[in-house]
């Protein structure tokens, strides 16, 4: 009895993906991307912040550090009694602060007050008409009597400003016995250009885009 061997052979069949699934990976996917997206913007922005408060904190340490140290302030004489004058004659002082290029192309730091007095900046050392020296945003900080300088030394009763929105000294340096002199220091930004313009004013109508106390002692 001749025995008939019976041989299975097992078909292996490949699945491709449905239709269904293609568009839900498609979908799933593309959510993924957008939700990254979003976070992009955020996150740059975040960056841009910090560099600006950096910036800021170094505008304001600079500034700080002038009107504490600078020897060009009052040379032969009292630095303090320099920048309570200058504020005393005009209300408020300005000070220009920014990094400029000098002849052999090496950028600086240039800071100064604008107007009269020493150290002086003028628009010379921004731009010379024809190309611009400073190397990035220029800082314009407006120094004002402060609140916490006794009702005595000031012209506004306080909490009242002036229409400029700020305090007045009314009495000259002779008479001020205060050992300190508190000040209100607004900062604006402004960018250069070989049309800049160096005014001084106390930009009143003009939003800062930092603004601080600081003192300077006796």
């Amino acid at each position: 009895m001749t025995k008939q061997l019976h041989h299975h052979h097992r078909v292996s069949r490949s699945y491709g993906f449905s239709l269904i699934e293609v568009v839900l990976a498609i979908g799933i996917f593309l959510v993924t991307v957008l939700a990254l997206v979003g976070l992009l913007g955020p996150t740059l922005q975040s960056v841009d912040e910090v560099e600006k408060t950096d910036e800021i904190s170094s505008v304001v340490n600079t500034i700080n550090a002038f009107l504490q140290n600078s020897p060009e302030i009052a040379p032969e004489g009292s630095r303090f009694n320099a920048i309570y004058t200058r504020v005393n004659s005009n209300d408020f002082a300005a000070i220009l602060v920014f990094r400029a290029y000098d002849d052999n192309d090496v950028i600086s730091l240039k800071i100064g007050f604008i107007g009269e007095g020493e150290p002086k900046i003028g628009v010379e050392d921004v731009t010379d008409g024809s190309i611009v020296k400073a190397a990035g945003t220029i800082y314009r900080a407006v120094l004002t009597a402060s609140s916490v300088i006794p009702q005595e030394y000031l012209n506004e009763t306080k909490p009242d400003r002036n229409g400029d929105g700020i305090y007045t000294l009314k009495k000259p340096i002779a008479d001020y016995l205060e050992g300190s002199f508190a000040m209100e220091v607004r900062i604006f930004a402004e960018e250069p250009s070989l049309s800049f313009k160096i005014n001084n004013n106390i930009r009143a109508n003009i939003e800062p885009i930092f603004t601080y106390n600081t003192a300077i002692v006796r």
